[in-house]
Parts: structure tokens; C-alpha cells; sequence
């Protein structure tokens, strides 16, 4: 039967809609019109990230094969972007997928003409249809199910809609990739929306770059353990402006307001606080995090191991006995070469066994460690959010000005036995050990730099900031002020430190930083003129824009501040502030960038830090190697960094209160800080 072209797209139009799953489709090897271009207009990941979030925009066009089998005769590119979603585990293999049946004879001609006839209907013009639709009082639900979608796909699609007019006319035109219309979209405001696309350089234009720079100063609901600990429906609750992505699975939001979330993390812990407070400590602090720099100076009492009780001995050795004879069952069983499913049950079963009696063994032997209650007297404890949503309790921490009573209390409960006195207090002592070794503080130094310089592109106003202050220090200050140079953090002299920051670390090539660095120089030495003497009049024909863009990265490319010390204060740190740089984004604590180069100490009491004793006592007892190897599974998702890492915002008392009704205090060793001290350190 020979169809006309208008025939054939009134029976397509006419043709059933249906839900195949995912793992019933196949490319037709007969009915494919034309195959697909290897130079594909839009990347396959892209492809499949649009499809996640806002569904197929055009119905896949199929026949009928055997055992429930369809033919994919028009979508191939779109089939195999849901491929990649159901590899990467982001679709399930029976993922119901919106179809239009046609038969056999009409196969052909249906692909040619969705292939090369007929011009596909663009998506911002299916957004809009979307959007008349509702304002014609069609229902999300009744909309969702005349266009084979979920209502969440509509809802995104209306998000879509309403985007700034200008942006969806440069989506149109393909200036703008459907990927950061998604970003964009999860603001309200079309003139923010068009402001920060018109914030990004041109060459720099991407959905990480955008998320980046729309996120800046925002809490994220799920990865924040502030954020996981007072909720979202709480800090709304009390007027928190948030921020929602609707192109998440998982409805993720922005909190906005990171000084009210932590004020209601500190009044949410008050009744954890009280509960530490009845254990008897001198004091209780009470914060939304836990900060390690503000406990450096304080010393830690140690807990004793009290007498069980006759109960506890009873129950302890009954555990180990439990645990012996399962072991040497498990051991029997692994001995065994035999291929038998029920010896593999049987091993599973005791697994799971052992697991238990272990954490009920741990459980008394925790309770029988305790602090002296002298000392407890004398010593106090933080109560605080973990990095989870958890609540947390640092315990027998030492105030400088208490160590005298601390030493004396210890004294008198071991009978004056230096050796077992000294083993109940820790005290830092002056001029200790560094816990980095030059060799690492300069490695991580370097990635600190580094990470400032890619923050740095996105930010030509905090450039021009830094490199004007720099050049009125060196021509308008005093002579000792002018050629010092010390703690500058540029070099406007035009050295290079790109190449060096390479040098200082092994990882830096694998750096995202480091790659964005290079990537834009590339494209920079690509657009200037060969011809050094030419770059002057060369940019004297640009706009003013492009020549803030070169300027931008040039001065990102200038950032130095590498250094092997330890220091209280980096060079870099007025820049990191006013980026408000986050090197959770940039660099990740592992075996081979951290564990590996610190003692086993270091490695435990980082752990201790980040998730707490239970996940670092296991790491006690193992090696260097298994323990740094341990620490970076257990820190995996917290978000840990060195000291050196940290970008210390402005002091302030935000989120801190006392519950033994003292004054704040200055830190030890040192005078407080006002607002204006602060400023000048900042500069």
C-alpha cells in the first residue's frame, strides 16, 4: 500500500500512544531511514540528561516485533541516549517509554519523514504548548496523561516555560544548551536568570559553571549535616527563603539563609546540651558545627576503664565465647573447597552473626570507659551537628585557663604518680611537631591555589579587587610596604605559576582546577595574535568585555601563595573569603593526597573529627596503610579538610551559645577581634 507523504503523517498522528519498557526496545535493522550522523548536533550525555529531567520530548515511533519485541524505526539517537541512562544506573531496564505504534508497510516512510521531512517541533515550542494548556484550565495530571509523560515531566516543562523570553529565544537558536535552561530555570526572576547567563565569559558557558555560580552562598538540603539535622520543612517553617530544584529526583533545595539554619540547629540541640550538662561537666558549648581551629589550645582529659559490673563481666565473657565458637565455625567453612549453597547461606548467616555480637561487645566496652569525674569537674564538652545531620559530643576538653586544675585533679586521683597522672590529661605543648610536612603543605597549598584561580574566572569582579589593591600597596604605601612582597598574593610582574603548581603536587594534572586553568589558557593563546606586538592594538578593537575576560584570567593565572609552613594566616586568605571558596568542590582527602603523608595520629584524629570515635577506633589497631586507606573510606562523604584548606569566614558568634552562663571570651593566646581588625586583616 503506497501512501502520500500527508497520508502518512495523518496516520501517525492517528497512531496509538503506548508505554513499552525500555528492555523491549531494539533499533530496528529495516526500518531506519538514515543512520545517525557520527557528528551528532547535541552529545549523547547531554541528550540523556534532558531526557531525565524533562522526558522525551518526541514519541519514539515503533512496530511490532515477536515475544512483545518493538522496532525502533524513527528515534535511534534518543534510544540510545536512554541506553546510557540505564548503564549509569539512572533509569531502571524496564523504564516505561513513550511510543507511537505504525505497521509494518508504514515503517519506512514514517522514519524518512521524521528523519528528513518533516521539521521536528522545537521543545521551547512544546514548553509554551505545555504552559496554554494549563492556562486553558487543563489539569497537570490530564495534561501528563494526554502526552504520555509523568505529571512531574509537565511540571518541569512548565519551569521551562517560564523562563526569560530572551533565553528561550537564544534556546531556540541553539545558543544555549537545554542543560543550563534547566539550571536557570530553578530561579524565579528572568532578569537574575539572564544576569548570571550574561555573567559567564562566552568561552565559559556551561550547567557546572552556572550551578557553581548560582549556588554560591547557599546550603544544600542533602549534603549539608546542618541542613539534614534542622530539615527543610523546619527551616521553612520559620521563614527560611529556599531555593528548590524541581530537576532533581529528589526535590533538592537551597537554603539561603545559612545564619537562621544555624540558629535553629542550636536551639534544636538545647535539650542534647542539657543532657551533656547533667553528666557533670564544668561547661557546655553548644554549636551548629564544630570548628577545629577554635579547640586547637585546648587539652583533652582521658577516659579510665571502670570496673564492670557483675552482669556486664558475665555478659562480656559469654560474647566472647559466642564470637570464638563462630569464628572457628567461619573459619571451618572457609577452609572447605566444596561449591555447596547451603555452606554459603550458612557462611551469610554468620556474617551477620558476628556483626551483632560485635556491637553489642563494643556497646559495654564503651560504657565501662569513663572520664574521672575530678577531672570531668574541671573540663567540659561541645555539643554540635555532625557532618550526617547527627548530633555529636566532643568530650574532656581542657580550657587553657583550667590546666593547672585539670594537672592537679589528676595528681590527686592517681596518688601523685606522675606516669598515671600524665596519661589522664593531653596538653598541647609549644613547639610540637608540624602535623604536615613541607613536602605536603606545599602539594596542598599548591591545589589551594590552583582551585583560587579557577573561582577566580567566574569572578572578574573580585580580579580587579585583588589586582588594584596589590598594585596601591607596591605605588602608594611606604617604602617597607612596597618592596617587602612577602604575603603578596599575586604576581603582576607577569611570573607564571601554572607550570609550578604542577610541579608541587603529583595529582595536579588530574586536578579539575588545574584543568580549567588550562583549558582557558589554550583558548586564550588560540585567540591572541602570534604576533606579541600586536596584542595592544588587538585589544584595543575588542569590546570592553572580552578585555575584563582576559584580564580576569590573567590575574587568576598570576595567584600564588604555595608555601611548605604551617601558618595561622595564608597569603591567599583575603581572596579565598571573598570568593567564599569551598575546596570540598575542588579536592578530596584520600590515601594517596593525604592519609599516606601524615602520621597514623593525624589520620585517626581526622577521622575523629569528621565522623566521629566509633569510625575511627576501628582504625587503631591497623597499619599505616590500612588505616589511611581506612580514613578514606570512613571520610568518603563528609566533606573533611586539613586546617590549610579551610576558608575561615568572619569571626562572629553566629550559631554558638554557652549553657554555664559565661561571657565570651578571647581566643587563647590572644586579644578579640573587632569588625575593623578583622577588615584589616582581610586586606
Amino acid at each position: 500500500m503506497k501512501l502520500s507523504k500527508q497520508e502518512l503523517e495523518a496516520v501517525i498522528a492517528a497512531s496509538p500512544r503506548s508505554f513499552v519498557p525500555f528492555n523491549k526496545l531494539v533499533l530496528s535493522p529495516t526500518y531506519q531511514a538514515r543512520p545517525e550522523s557520527p557528528a551528532a548536533p547535541q552529545p549523547l550525555a547531554e541528550l540523556a540528561a534532558s531526557i531525565e529531567a524533562a522526558g522525551l520530548l518526541h514519541n519514539l515511533i515503533v512496530v511490532r516485533g515477536a515475544r512483545g519485541v518493538h522496532e525502533v524505526c524513527a528515534g535511534g539517537r534518543r534510544l540510545r541516549a536512554m541506553s546510557l541512562l540505564v548503564e549509569q544506573g539512572r533509569w531502571a531496564e524496564n523504564q516505561p517509554v513513550p511510543v507511537l505504534v505504525v505497521q509494518a508497510e508504514q515503517a519506512l516512510m514514517a522514519s524518512l519523514i521524521e528523519n528528513v521531512e518533516r521539521e521536528a517541533l522545537n521543545p521551547a515550542d512544546e514548553f509554551a504548548a505545555f504552559a496554554r494548556l494549563i492556562d486553558g484550565g487543563r489539569s497537570v495530571e490530564d495534561v501528563a496523561a494526554a502526552f504520555g509523560v509523568t505529571p512531574q515531566v509537565v511540571k518541569r516543562r512548565l519551569k521551562l516555560a517560564a523562563v526569560s523570553p530572551a533565553l528561550l529565544t537564544l534556546f531556540r537558536e541553539g545558543g544555549i544548551g537545554l542543560d543550563c535552561l534547566m539550571v536557570l530555570a530553578s530561579i524565579d526572576d528572568p532578569a537574575r536568570q539572564e544576569q548570571l547567563w550574561q555573567q559567564l565569559p562566552e568561552w565559559n558557558r556551561g550547567a557546572d559553571q552556572l550551578r557553581r555560580l548560582l549556588t554560591r552562598g547557599e546550603v544544600e538540603s542533602d549534603r549539608d549535616g546542618v541542613a539534614i539535622f534542622v530539615t527543610v520543612a523546619a527551616y521553612e517553617a520559620a521563614g527560611g527563603p529556599l531555593r528548590r530544584d524541581l530537576f532533581s529526583d529528589d526535590g533538592k533545595a537551597y537554603l539561603q539563609d545559612a545564619a537562621l539554619l544555624e540558629r535553629l540547629a542550636v536551639d534544636k540541640l538545647q535539650q542534647p546540651a542539657r543532657e551533656a550538662a547533667a553528666e557533670g561537666w564544668k561547661w557546655v558549648d553548644v554549636r551548629a558545627r564544630y570548628v577545629y581551629e577554635d579547640y586547637v589550645r585546648h587539652g583533652e582529659v582521658r577516659r579510665t576503664r571502670r570496673a564492670p559490673t557483675a552482669d556486664e563481666a558475665a555478659r562480656h565473657a559469654q560474647l566472647e565465647g559466642a564470637l570464638e565458637t563462630l569464628h572457628a565455625r567461619m573459619e571451618a567453612l572457609s577452609d572447605d573447597d566444596g561449591d555447596d549453597d547451603g555452606d554459603e547461606n550458612e557462611y551469610a548467616a554468620l556474617e551477620a552473626d558476628d556483626e551483632r555480637l560485635q556491637a553489642e561487645l563494643s556497646t559495654i566496652d564503651e560504657a565501662l570507659a569513663v572520664f574521672p569525674a575530678d577531672l570531668m569537674a574541671q573540663a567540659g564538652c561541645v555539643v554540635f551537628v555532625g557532618a550526617r545531620g547527627t548530633v555529636e559530643v566532643k568530650r574532656g576538653l581542657v580550657r587553657p585557663e583550667d590546666r593547672d586544675a585539670v594537672v592537679q585533679a589528676a595528681r590527686q586521683a592517681t596518688s601523685g604518680e606522675p606516669t598515671t597522672s600524665t596519661a589522664l590529661v593531653s596538653l598541647p605543648k609549644g613547639g610540637a611537631r608540624a602535623v604536615h610536612s613541607e613536602k605536603l603543605m606545599r602539594s596542598l597549598t599548591a591545589h589551594r591555589v590552583a582551585a583560587i584561580q579557577a573561582e577566580l574566572l567566574l569572578r572578574p569582579d573580585v580580579a580587579l579587587a585583588a589586582l588594584t589593591a596589590h598594585l596601591a600597596a607596591k605605588l602608594l604605601k611606604d617604602g617597607f610596604h612596597r618592596y617587602r612582597g612577602g604575603d603578596d598574593a599575586l604576581t603582576v610582574s607577569a611570573n607564571e605559576t601554572h607550570e609550578g603548581l604542577r610541579r608541587e603536587s603529583a595529582d595536579m594534572i588530574e586536578a579539575e582546577a588545574w584543568k580549567q586553568m588550562e583549558q582557558t589558557r589554550i583558548e586564550w593563546t588560540t585567540r591572541l595574535p602570534a604576533d606579541g606586538t600586536a596584542g595592544m592594538p588587538w585589544l584595543l578593537e575588542q569590546d570592553r568585555h572580552t578585555v575584563v575576560e582576559l584580564l580576569t584570567f590573567l590575574v587568576a593565572a598570576s595567584v600564588t601563595g604555595v608555601d611548605g609552613t604551617e601558618r595561622e594566616r595564608q597569603s591567599t586568605d583575603a581572596l579565598a573569603q571573598a570568593l567564599g571558596l569551598d575546596m570540598r568542590r575542588w579536592w578530596k582527602a584520600s590515601a594517596a593526597s593525604y592519609f599516606n603523608h601524615v602520621s597514623k595520629a593525624t589520620t585517626l584524629a581526622a577521622v575523629t573529627e569528621a565522623a566521629g570515635g566509633n569510625a575511627a577506633a576501628p582504625l587503631a589497631g591497623l597499619k599505616k596503610d590500612g588505616a589511611a586507606a581506612g580514613a578514606e573510606q570512613a571520610l568518603a562523604a563528609t566533606g573533611w579538610l586539613p586546617r590549610c584548606l579551610r576558608t575561615s569566614p568572619r569571626r562572629s558568634e553566629t550559631g554558638r551559645a554557652r549553657l554555664d552562663g559565661g561571657d565570651m571570651e578571647a581566643e587563647p593566646g590572644g586579644e578579640p577581634q573587632d569588625e575593623e581588625s578583622l577588615d584589616a586583616s582581610a586586606r
